[in-house]
């Protein structure tokens, strides 16, 4: 009895709960962290009173404290990794790092592209923050 409810226990917690939070889109029990790889790259422009300036990535992950630096750091340029989707999840925490790489901006938009494979279209995503 004691193994059968060992099994059930352990169905629930490395199937169910990963299943069901996939199926609601709420992915936050899911298996997901490097599921697979693809290319990305960012584009970074800060606002303000003298205009739009790019920003290079590279710059935003000076700011940047962790791992998140890592990786970031290079993207003005196509980079080969798992952490295309991660970034797209927090693509409004690297807008609002943005602004700390363009002193004096009021706002920093945050373009992620990202391509599966080499010859795959691109899915590009942007994020706003409003700079303090």
């Amino acid at each position: 009895m004691k193994a059968r409810a060992h099994l059930i226990i352990g169905v629930v917690a490395c199937v169910v709960v990963p299943l069901v939070s996939t199926l609601t889109r709420a992915g936050g029990l899911a298996f997901t962290m490097f599921s697979g790889s693809g290319s990305y790259r960012l584009r970074v422009v800060a606002s303000g009173d003298a205009g739009e300036r790019r920003v290079p990535p590279t710059a935003v992950a000076a700011t940047a404290r962790g791992s998140i630096g890592d990786v970031l750091a290079g993207t003005e340029d196509w980079r080969f990794g798992p952490f295309g989707s991660i970034v797209r999840r927090r693509l409004d925490q690297v807008a609002a790092l943005a602004c700390g790489a363009a002193p004096g901006s009021r706002r920093a938009a945050v373009t992620l592209e990202e391509r599966r494979t080499l010859d795959a279209p691109i899915r590009t995503t942007t994020a706003v923050a409003a700079c303090r």
